[in-house]
């Protein structure tokens, strides 16, 4: 009887137990809060960010696929993805009238770093050149608009989850004006990275992923010596400049960095020193041009067929103002004159050596 009684006791504890931790399992939020990978959640309003001082609106959001060179394209699906932040202060640039301020802003979104990871490329030109340094992306939305990016601008910088989709806004206030930052109302894309808001997109639906394909690098890597005289610069077909060698060090800009290769690792190179792209192309482009920097691509080729693929943005835009060079080997026979060299690169391979060729194209 006692051992009757004991057992009906302890089986009531254990309903209890399990029925406590079901409710207990309830009460969770469908995503808990990633601290290992930086997703954020919301802050309080009252600590000592700057940046949240402000609450938050929600935007409305959509539906988006991805399409293109991918093994199995389809809708997103955003439940499984966290959410991260980034601050940004957009404006615009007009010639004629400098700088239009909108607004400082706190936007929390889904980066599209995590949004393509699970849809692994599938380049069509792979069997010819298997690196994903000469992918694209190219962004639409609802009303038939586009903005592009480079594939390595999202997967290989060393500062990711910079370009996110939107679906939360905040604006960012001074403390003594009063200013009116609208949001919008829908869900955007936003490129924290950029210096000019040129490639803000309201309201996404689709995502293309493209290999380059506007002209064909024949594949050669028996050349000897890997030495190209000249930089040759198109804008689509027509030729718009060539750069020549410029040995006179006091033009030269240094970067010191650690060399790592996405296949081989580490790589010994003491810095990287060579004149500014920007001062190179001054006068054969428009760096402020809206299109271009809302569209545009730049092709970095080598002697060898060698290419990566940059946004015109992320080459001439940037918030952080670094800016990449031609760089110029300690022996230019090896591998020279020039191969373009970009600080903001966590991975070495768009480094393109024995450049030969930049193509400027909009997709």
């Amino acid at each position: 009887m006692t051992k009757n009684i004991f057992l009906r006791v302890y089986l009531l504890i254990f309903v209890f137990t399990i029925t406590v931790a079901m409710h207990s399992c309830s009460l969770l939020p469908k995503k808990l809060a990633d601290a290992i990978t930086g997703a954020t959640k919301t802050m309080a309003t009252d600590g000592n960010s700057l940046f949240h001082q402000t609450d938050e609106i929600s935007l409305k959001t959509g539906t988006l696929v991805i399409e293109g060179e991918v093994k199995t394209p389809g809708k997103v699906n955003l439940d499984n993805h966290y959410k991260r932040e980034v601050f940004i202060k957009e404006s615009l640039y007009d010639a004629d009238n400098g700088i239009n301020f909108i607004g400082a802003y706190r936007y929390r979104g889904y980066s599209l770093f995590d949004l393509l990871h699970p849809f692994n490329h599938e380049k069509k030109n792979a069997e010819v050149f298997r690196p994903a340094i000469d992918l694209y992306v190219v962004i639409e939305n609802a009303g038939g608009e586009s903005v592009s990016f480079s594939w390595s601008e999202i997967f290989h910088t060393n500062n990711p989850h910079q370009i996110i989709i939107a679906t939360e806004a905040a604006p960012i206030v001074p403390y003594r004006k009063e200013v009116n930052y609208k949001t919008g109302d829908t869900w955007k894309v936003v490129a924290a990275n950029d210096l000019f808001a040129y490639r803000v997109l309201v309201d996404p639906v689709k995502i293309t992923i493209h290999s380059f394909d506007k002209k064909a690098y024949v594949i050669n890597r028996d050349i000897e010596p890997m030495y190209s005289q000249e930089v040759q610069v198109f804008h689509n077909d027509k030729q718009i400049a060539t750069i020549p060698q410029i040995e006179d060090e006091g033009a030269y800009t240094r970067y010191y960095s650690s060399f790592y290769g996405m296949g081989m690792g580490y790589h010994d190179a003491k810095y990287f020193q060579g004149p500014l792209l920007s001062k190179l192309l001054d006068g054969s482009i428009d760096f402020f041009d809206p299109k271009m920097n809302r569209h545009g691509l730049v092709c970095f080729a080598g002697l060898d067929g060698y290419r990566a693929i940059y946004s015109y943005s992320e080459l001439f835009n940037r918030t952080d103002q670094v800016m990449p060079i031609l760089a110029v080997p300690e022996n230019p026979i090896d591998g020279g004159f020039y191969r373009i060299f970009h600080p903001a690169e966590f991975y070495a391979d768009r480094s393109v050596k024995s450049l030969a060729e930049i193509f400027i194209f909009r997709h």
